[in-house]
Order: C-alpha cells, then structure tokens, then sequence
C-alpha cells in the first residue's frame, strides 16, 4: 500500500518516514536523522547519557542497551544493565590497567560530582576529588557526558598502587584536587591523569614561621626530579619551601618530557633555626593539586584599584583619575596600557581574553593603598578569581623602588576563598612617573609569567634557569634587572607558559 493513502498514519512508520516522538519498531521506520528507542522514534545520540542507565551510544548514533550483569567483567559504566555500575577492583594483585565488574550502584554522588573517598560515590571510584565513571578509550569519549573526556587515570586507594584505569574527566579548564597529608612530614601520591598538560601543587601551613614545601620527588618512570631543599631546586624541578606557603610547579623546563602517571612527593614543614640550618617542623601542611587539562592559552586578566585619588602620578590617566569606571571606559587603560600587554602576551604564544577582563574598585581598604612587603597578602586575599590572575594597581609599594610584587610561580587555579595566599599580582602606579604605559605593561607581563612558573633567565650570582634555551641576555623579559627593558621569550619558556593552569 502506497504512503500516500488514507491510512499513511499507521504505514507512515513502515514507510520509514516517522517523524520525531512517533511509534517505531525498527531504525528503517523513522527519518534518518532518528533511531528508534522504547518503540519512539528519538534523536540519535552523540554521548551515551543521553540514552539513559544501561545504555551505550554506538559509532552510528545508536543506543544499544547493556547487556552486563551483577559480577560480569566490564570495562565501562554504559556495559551494565540499569542499576548496576562498573566497579574498580579493590585488590592489588591483578593486573594494570585495573579489572572491573558489574554491582549493584550505591546511593552515592554521580560522575562528576565532588568526593573524598569511593564511598561517595554511587559507582564507588573516587579519584581527583571527583567522582569518576569508568569508560572505554576506544569508543572517542562516547561513555562520559557533554563536557567530559575517557581518559587514563592513575588509581589512588585500595587496590591502586598507581594502576590505570580509564575514566570521564572534565575535558577542558583546569581540575583541582586536594591531597590528604597528617603529619608535619609525609610521603603522598600525586595522580596525574593522561590528559593533563600541567600540575601545580599548593602548600601551606597556619604557622607563618614554618616553611612548607617538597623535598623528594620520584617521577612515574622512578626517576629523582627532586632530591633536597637548594636554592634552586633539581634540574628538572625547579622549587624551594618557603614560609607560609609554597607552589611545585611541573614541568619547569620542556627539556625534560612531562609524564603522567603516579609521582611520589615528600611534603614538609620545616623550622629555621639561628645558624641557618633547618629542622622538621610541627605544622601539618594542607595540600592542593591543580591540573590543565587541555592546550588552551587564553588568559582572564582580574583588575582591582585600590584608592588613587590625588596620585602624583595622575597626569598619566584619563582625566587625572584610575579606577574600574575610567580603566574600563577611558582610551588610556584600554588603548595603551592593555593593546601593549595583549601585544608582550602575544608574542610570549598567551592570547589575552577579550570578554574575560574584569575592574572591580578595593574600597574602604586606606591601609592597603601603599601596602609594604609586610602585608602584600592581606591585600591579595581580596582577590576572588580562581581563573585567570588578579591583578592589583596600588599607589606604590615599600621599600620604595619597588615596582611590583608576584609569587614565583603563584597558586594557580586558586583563590582565596580556597584558603591560599599570594593568589595575585601587585602593580605599583608610581611607575608610572618615570615610565610610560608600554613600560608598565612590560613590567606587568613580566610579573605574569612570574606567577605563571618563568624564573629569572639568569640570577645575581650567575645561575640560569632549567629552560636551557633561555640565554642570559638583558633583552629576555625574565631579566633579573629591569633596566633592559627586555620583552623576548625563548621557545621553550613560552612553551612552559602555554602549559600553565592558569589559562583557559
């Protein structure tokens, strides 16, 4: 019979023309774009959520339903049937990647929510401080939900000892984790899944008397990145405890292949006494991990103004006057100082975000106007950006000639509503009487990368960074002195800052 007759309603299926929401019993009976799901003709799928528990989503954009068991070996969440979920093995014994099975799910959080053990979460896996569906490389991230990607995760708790597994991990932006630690002293795993670009480990400890740091690292590969506390770290890390808080910052050179897997790290407070020496401390370092998780480099700049009213340096902005208002609006702000920051940046492979820029004015806040190196943390505290840097515009900084103040490197991905420190940048204004906007901008970029992981090219007594291509010339923009004014980067320091996790 013709689709064309009196009775196309009921043949309209077998006709293969079924329209979105109409009954089916095969895929022949709907239009092409659809399946037939349930006995309706449904959207085909792009991910296997979108079928619903038990479900794979397969190459062609259909759903198949799962077919795994209570106890069946599987490999990925959408192999078991509705109600079960794909566990990781809890014993040590077997093999790597880890085996899993078809349980009963718990009533813990869904995939991507956050946790501290595996009993928070209804599939029972627990790694990066989120709760993980297992997954299946081969299928291109079809197992995990819109935003998410498969991909190789080292195992941290029973049963892990640093074996694989495959799991959904958010795709793009940065994760951050924290690190349990118990004592002033402790060896802990850092899980670095595969697709990280970059990790940045933040310690700190309550006792701003007390150093904090690592003193040993051991790569996945059981190589020694890091053996002591130097002034300069190891040659493939660079790092140093220091009081308060410190940041590890891997890679610190592109000459040395960046690995994922488990690295070991012996985390540590540390006393100094008279003779300059150093003991084991009494404070219990808390400890936060912050991976990047894709190649993106584009950079969220946070502006805050403290009062600078009357600066004598006001003939430099717009109308004598510089807050958010007038930073945001005025051609000065705009036109030179952040066209010349967005060119440095640039050329250093960042590209600056054009609607990731924010002013905000620090008001009722008198005593931080000028702060000294004292207290450049109580005034970095009001910064409330995770992503991207803040950055704050002071009317000077003390000891006078002081031009600028960064963490080397600063707590990336974190704020300080995480609890950190030194989670920004400072910039002096009374540059501003004897430079112009290009130079502050240059300065400005130059405390950047500082927080970004980039150390001085070379130091005072003649050491030179881990970048081995990074000359020692005054025309680098890591010049240990400003008076070369210098704005080039070496390949491989614009590599490290393209890796950052401060970027999106």
């Amino acid at each position: 019979m013709r689709c064309g007759s009196l009775l196309w309603l009921s043949l309209l299926a077998s006709c293969g023309g079924a329209g979105l929401g109409d009954p089916c019993d095969v895929a022949s009976d709907c239009e092409p774009q659809l399946q037939c799901l349930s006995n309706v003709c449904l959207p085909r799928c792009k991910r296997a959520p979108e079928c619903g528990d038990g479900f794979a989503c397969m190459a062609d954009g259909t759903c198949v339903e799962a077919t795994g068991d209570r106890g069946d070996v599987c490999n990925s969440e959408v192999e078991c049937k509705p109600g079960l979920a794909c566990f990781l093995s809890t014993t040590d014994d077997g093999p790597s990647p880890l085996t899993s099975a078809c349980l009963d799910e718990r009533a813990g959080h869904i995939a991507g929510a956050p946790c501290d053990t595996d009993d928070d979460c209804r599939n029972g896996t627990c790694a990066l401080g989120r709760c993980i569906d297992l997954c299946n490389v081969a299928r291109d991230s079809r197992d995990c939900g819109e935003g998410m990607t498969c991909t190789h995760i080292p195992r941290v708790g029973p049963g892990g000892s640093g074996k694989w597994f495959a799991g959904c991990l958010q795709a793009k932006g940065s994760i951050a984790w924290n690190i349990p630690v118990t004592s002033p002293s402790q060896t802990v795993p850092l899980a670095v899944p595969e697709s990280a670009q970059s990790v940045s480990i933040t310690m700190r400890v309550d006792d701003p008397n007390q150093l904090v740091g690592v003193t040993h690292i051991v790569a996945p590969n059981a190589d020694v990145w890091l053996d002591g506390v130097g002034p300069y770290g190891g040659p493939v890390v660079r790092h140093h405890p220091a009081l308060g808080q410190s940041v590890l910052a891997m890679p610190s050179t592109p000459d040395v292949q960046f690995l994922a897997g488990m690295y070991t790290l012996a985390v540590t407070s540390l006393l100094p006494q008279q003779d300059g020496s150093l003991v084991r401390g009494t404070a219990t370092p808390v400890v936060t991990a912050v991976a990047k998780l894709d190649p993106s480099v584009i950079l969220d700049l946070h502006f805050y103004f403290l009062n600078l009213e009357d600066h004598p340096c006001a003939a430099a902005f717009d109308g004598g006057l510089l807050n958010a208002q007038t930073a945001a609006t005025g051609p000065t702000f705009k036109g030179r100082y952040l066209a010349a920051l967005s060119s440095y940046l640039a050329a250093s492979d960042i590209a600056l975000a054009t609607t990731g820029v924010t002013y905000e004015d620090v008001k009722d806040h008198p005593d931080l106007d000028a702060p000294s190196f004292a207290n450049v943390n109580d005034l970095l505290k009001l910064g409330a950006y995770r992503g991207g840097i803040n950055v704050f515009f002071v009317r000077s900084l003390s000891p006078a000639g002081v031009q600028a103040f960064s963490p080397n490197p600063g707590p990336a991905g974190l704020a300080s509503g995480d609890g950190v420190g030194q989670a920004g940048v400072i910039i002096s204004l009374d540059t501003l009487c004897y430079e112009s906007w290009e130079q502050l901008a240059r300065l400005t970029t130059r405390e950047l990368a500082r927080y970004m992981g980039l150390y001085n090219n070379v130091e005072l007594d003649g050491h030179a960074d881990p970048i081995f291509d990074s000359d020692s010339m005054s025309t680098n923009l890591m010049y240990y002195s400003d008076a070369g004014g210098g704005t080039i980067l070496s390949t491989g320091q614009r590599k490290i800052l393209s890796q950052s996790p401060v970027l999106r």
